[in-house]
């Protein structure tokens, strides 16, 4: 019905959108500063219109001054600040934050948080005080150190943590720079690593060169490629040529032998084409050479004689010499070029098979050199491997003045760290009497609290939590508190309890419990109010020790200045008996001694309990003014809509227990307002709350 969601608007309106800067860290798990809070949509998220006007108002009691906070619920926003019933000017939460810490007497806005969280609120999700080591004593620094010396030790503490991880951060780096320099300076050092170094200049030339003859092998093939297509243009160019002049041949000695019959034609022309001789087989171009030096003269190639001893032959005149030497002295151009190109290839050939050959050799290089340097290594260690990796001496000389100036700039912090610790025991020191009267006020406490809430005999004991504020640094001494507890076993005696696995789930929470109360008991001035919120205290209790709790509590409420401290604890409709023991409508019963000799330990008779813990019933007229009637103020679920009687009835019953039926006051409008159409519900939790 919304138990919980009204329990957190409480803690919201004294506290704000604010949260610790670790979810699940303890009080000095970090530096003592809060952050913006993570889950903002916690309240608009229950209601339809995500709490678009939604606001709440709570005035909180400071001994004999109040402060009254008007915030939007949609966001937490202040929206109005009085103090004392004056309103202020300026109405934020950082003018918010400013009065809790003057109005509470906390050092910091921090410490207000740490009551608030760790010590006054115990709900659900509530951190465990006693047993983290470290928190524990924190508090014992807002409690019980002066205002002053309080906030001085948070700022120390925090210097230290804060240079601490500084340091180690800053160092990371700076140690890799000088592991690398110490591996480079042994290695110079080392016959190996020069072996090493050189085998990688070595490498890497044969490298470039194996590359070098790889690019040359593509150069050569390419202009090896180049030449054969200009033979294969200039082969083709001279077999067109030779076809032309065996035509102008043919012209020729149509012309000069008329009459020549077509056999003789084609031994003469076959044999000026440099086909051999039809009539021997002779293939030898010297046939050829006379007949074309025999047209070239015009003499005649049977007789050789000349032009003007001729007869049957046509005048030269009727023949254009010129044409058929032109086409001649082509054709032996296009031979002359082609023979200088087939010399041009088969040197192209040889270039390539050389530069092939240097390559495969270079190679054949790169090989060995890479066995032999992946040998020295394996023979080497993995630093001095490392330490040559880089031969660059610009570098290494930037890594020394780099490492230099670091590891300087490292004993510099550790000095002002040093300084800090200094001042956080100095502060610490001088806290100590007072310290150690409270922890004795806190571990009287504890042991009559511990009465109503354990069956065992559970007491504290001073002990020292000796630890480094960051995670290096002086070691200092902390006091803290340790749980120590009788058990089935060890009945006789106490045992001490380290930590929250060596008790059982319950006797872990009201463990806890008891330590805050008894921690407030302490820390509170005469004659001056306090406040607890529980959530569902009954849930780990069984039924006895139910009833012990509500009267424990009940006194505690009872107690403080005239006006009484506030207990606010929200329970279930259920057979637990919370409800009537918190009005006293139920007694606990007697406690019957287990032995002699535990006699004087126990408590046999309630006019022997401690004046603090005992509480008057309170009046049956009284107890509808101290109820919070989820049952008429939340939107009813389905549960409540279809058995509402029930629990109603309840309810009357847990209230009035110790009265008859009949005389029972009726609670159907207790904190009941006017109720709109379409309120939204405001949680899901069980309708028996």
């Amino acid at each position: 019905m919304g138990k919980t969601t009204l329990l957190n608007i409480i803690y919201r309106m004294m506290l704000g959108p604010k949260d610790m800067s670790k979810e699940d860290g303890g009080l000095s798990s970090t530096q003592h500063k809060l952050v913006d809070w993570r889950n903002k949509k916690y309240f608009r998220r229950r209601v339809r219109d995500e709490a678009r006007s939604a606001w709440a108002e709570a005035t909180i009691g400071f001994g004999s001054q109040t402060l009254t906070v008007r915030r939007s619920l949609r966001t937490l926003e202040v929206q109005s600040l009085k103090v004392n019933g004056v309103a202020e000017a300026e109405a934020t939460q950082d003018r918010y934050e400013a009065l809790a810490c003057e109005l509470s007497g906390s050092a910091t806005f921090f410490d207000y948080f740490a009551v608030l969280r760790f010590l006054i609120f115990f709900l659900e999700d509530r951190p465990e005080l006693i047993w983290d080591r470290r928190s524990q004593f924190d508090m014992f620094r807002l409690l019980f150190y002066d205002r002053a010396a309080a906030k001085e030790a948070a700022e120390a503490y925090d210097e230290v943590q804060r240079i601490d991880s500084q340091y180690r951060n800053d160092r990371v780096p700076v140690r890799e720079a000088r592991r690398q320099l110490d591996q480079y300076d042994a290695a110079e050092q080392s016959g190996v690593a020069s072996e090493i170094r050189a085998a990688r200049r070595a490498l890497a030339a044969a490298q470039d060169a194996e590359i070098g003859h790889s690019e040359a092998v593509e150069k050569a093939r390419s202009e090896r490629e180049s030449v054969r297509l200009r033979r294969e243009k200039a082969r083709l160019d001279l077999e067109e040529a030779r076809r032309a002049y065996e035509a102008e041949q043919e012209l020729y000695y149509q012309h000069v032998f008329p009459d020549l019959t077509g056999t003789a034609e084609h031994v003469f022309l076959n044999l000026a084409g440099g086909g051999g001789c039809l009539v021997c087989g002779n293939r030898s171009a010297a046939a050829g050479d006379r007949l074309r030096a025999f047209a070239a003269r015009h003499d005649c190639p049977i007789c050789e004689s000349h032009i003007e001893e001729q007869e049957n032959v046509i005048s030269a005149a009727k023949f254009n010499q010129k044409r058929l030497e032109k086409v001649g002295n082509q054709v032996e151009e296009l031979r002359s070029q082609l023979r200088a190109l087939d010399d041009e290839l088969a040197q192209a050939e040889n270039f390539v098979r050389e530069i092939v050959d240097a390559r495969q050799e270079s190679f054949d290089l790169v090989q060995r050199m890479q066995a032999k340097l992946n040998e020295l290594q394996r023979l080497a260690s993995a630093d001095v491997v490392e330490s040559v990796i880089s031969d660059d001496e610009e570098q290494i000389a930037f890594k020394r003045q780099y490492v230099e100036k670091e590891e300087a700039r490292l004993l510099s912090l550790v000095a002002s760290r040093t300084a800090a610790e200094t001042r956080y025991k100095s502060i610490k020191l001088a806290q100590e009497q007072e310290l150690s009267g409270r922890l004795s006020a806190v571990k009287s406490g504890f042991a009559r609290i511990a009465e109503h809430l354990l069956a065992e005999t559970c007491s504290l004991r001073e002990a020292m939590d000796t630890r480094r504020i960051g995670q290096e640094g002086e070691m200092i001494d902390f006091p803290i508190l340790e749980v120590m507890m009788s058990s089935g076993v060890f009945t006789g005696s106490l045992s001490a309890r380290e930590d929250a696995t060596s008790v059982s789930e319950s006797q872990r929470e009201f463990i806890d419990l008891a330590f805050r109360m008894a921690l407030m008991e302490a820390a509170a001035a005469a004659q001056s109010d306090a406040m607890l919120v529980l959530e569902t205290p009954e849930a780990s209790l069984d039924s006895l020790f139910v009833q012990e709790a509500g009267a424990l509590f009940r006194g505690f409420a009872a107690g403080g200045s005239s006006e009484g401290n506030v207990f606010i604890a929200s329970t279930n409709l259920n057979n637990e008996g919370m409800i009537p023991a918190l009005f006293g409508a139920i007694e606990p019963p007697k406690r019957e001694p287990t032995a002699e000799a535990d006699k004087d330990a126990l408590v046999t008779d309630k006019s022997s309990e401690p004046a603090q813990d005992r509480a008057p019933v309170l009046a049956s007229e009284m107890r509808a003014g101290h109820l919070i009637n989820l049952l008429n103020l939340s939107a009813p679920n389905a549960a409540l809509r279809q058995h509402r009687t029930f629990y109603e009835e309840k309810l009357q019953a847990a209230v009035y227990l110790d009265l008859p039926p009949d005389q029972r006051p009726s609670l159907a409008s207790v904190h009941q307002p006017p109720r709109q159409n379409g309120d939204a519900t405001t949680d899901d939790e069980q309708a028996g709350d």
